[in-house]
């Protein structure tokens, strides 16, 4: 069987191959991208561009950048079934990151201080388009989407094109208004990115899935730049029982695991062997009618795992230890399971909600931490995109009030300086504090008392 259900010594071992997922390349591809990044920084678009003639198929006589016209005859190509859909996916992407949208705020503390946090959103972006095995327009959507609703101004995206723009890629470009697009990929197309070139602005930060070495790349450039991940294969977890049909199951196993790389993990898990037994057959038999046969035996004989558990409560064990990207909930104790999964990239409820209506088009980001990040990270979102500067205004009372108490820490710390800098404002500050001195009051004038006057006698008659 292509997928058996394990037990025993040989579930241990393969649950000890998943866990262990997301090991560092090779050290000779580590060396190979510092040496690409040291010269792009040095030479800049010259060496840019022989990077991606000699690797991402520029022509001898293109230019590096995609002209508004090239992206507009490659976006007319596109089916209309599928600008369609991009068109939904980008309606129902954007709903959902509106919601996340964060604003500037101002507190008043106790002593007349004023705090707060400025939110602002990143002025500049890279993102990453995959362009060899395949075309990924969502990939567009996905990462677009929430720097626009956070309000990036300027998008420059690269993508190698030894086969030309794919068409669909192109339209999700044009919907989304970017029209920035440059033809090189690899470890040259971040350090293009991150470091600048001749009229070609550094990014503030680089986002997007990419291949080993512009992995490795976006490793080497984070402090230069901000990046959102480093990605590792894709993944899937699926908690199902006899509730789901074994095909269903199969079908969401197959996939993850048909990505390509060979390291992708597909994981079931049930209480119900009866129920294992048919998922397994029901891979057996969807492997052997595919067209990916042979990507979908590798990763499933490296990184596939179907278990009966004694309980619920062991699979959840399982699971969270593996902190899968995906994870499907398709058995009747959802309730148990979803309030049990504490670490996922994104949690998929009911036996309806497979795991490509993320991908394309429910709205929650499809860029989700792998290798069992999603442990500490979460998925790509508006926040990403933003900066936040804090925000402080102190008066004389609140450093009458909060001074004696910063000063003390910083002794604490043993930072003179931290300390007097306070200390030196704190006698100003109560000067500015205390009443001002009352005028003495004025005696007044001693007022002479007003002199009878006799009335006058009546003359006698």
């Amino acid at each position: 069987m292509i997928l058996p259900v394990l037990s025993g010594k040989k579930a241990a071992d393969r649950l000890k191959a998943i866990l262990a997922r997301g090991a560092s390349p090779d050290a000779a591809v580590e060396a190979k991208v510092r040496e690409i990044l040291a010269d792009v920084k040095s030479r800049g678009l010259t060496a840019a561009v022989e990077y991606a003639r000699q690797f991402d198929g520029l022509g001898a006589r293109q230019g590096l950048r995609i002209g508004v016209k090239a992206l507009d005859t490659a976006a007319a190509k596109c089916p209309r079934p599928v600008q369609e859909a991009i068109r939904r996916s980008i309606r129902q992407v954007r709903a959902f990151h509106e919601r996340q949208i964060e604003e500037s705020w101002v507190m008043e503390g106790p002593s007349g201080q004023w705090l707060g946090m400025r939110v602002a959103a990143l002025r500049r972006v890279g993102l990453y388009v995959p362009g060899g095995a395949g075309a990924y327009p969502s990939s567009v959507v996905m990462n677009v989407v929430p720097a626009r609703v956070a309000g990036v101004s300027e998008i420059a995206v690269v993508t190698p094109c030894s086969r030309g723009l794919d068409p669909a890629v192109a339209y999700a470009l044009r919907e989304l208004a970017v029209d920035e697009v440059y033809a090189i990929g690899g470890a040259q197309a971040v350090g293009l990115l991150a470091y600048g070139a001749k009229g070609i602005p550094a990014v503030d930060k680089i986002v997007g899935p990419c291949n080993v070495w512009a992995s490795v790349a976006k490793r080497e450039v984070f402090g230069t730049v901000a990046i959102d991940n480093i990605a590792g294969p894709s993944e899937i977890l699926c908690f199902f029982d006899r509730s789901v049909h074994p095909d269903w199951v199969a079908a969401d196993l197959l996939s993850q695991a048909e990505h390509g790389s060979g390291w992708e993990a597909a994981i079931g898990l049930t209480v119900d062997p009866e129920a294992a037994q048919s998922v397994s057959e029901a891979v057996q038999r969807q492997v052997e009618s595919s067209p990916r046969k042979a990507e979908l035996e590798l990763a499933l004989s490296r990184n596939g795992l179907l278990r009966v558990c004694t309980t619920w409560s062991e699979a959840l064990e399982i699971a969270n230890r593996i902190a899968p990207e995906h994870a499907e909930i398709m058995a009747e104790n959802v309730q148990e399971l979803l309030e049990g999964l504490r670490n996922a990239g994104a949690i998929f409820v009911g036996p309806w909600t497979s795991e490509p209506v993320g991908d394309y088009m429910a709205g929650p980001n499809h860029v989700l931490p792998t290798s069992g990040t999603a442990r500490f990270a979460s998925p790509l979102g508006v926040h990403d995109f933003i900066k936040r500067t804090s925000l402080l205004l102190y008066g004389p009372q609140a450093i009458a009030a909060d001074g004696p108490h910063i000063a003390n820490l910083a002794d604490a710390e043993g930072f003179h300086h931290h300390a007097e800098a306070i200390r030196l404002r704190i006698p100003a500050a109560k000067a500015a504090l205390a009443p001002a001195p009352k005028a003495p009051a004025r005696r007044p004038a001693p007022s002479r008392r007003p002199t009878a006057t006799k009335p006058a006698r009546r003359p006698k008659r």
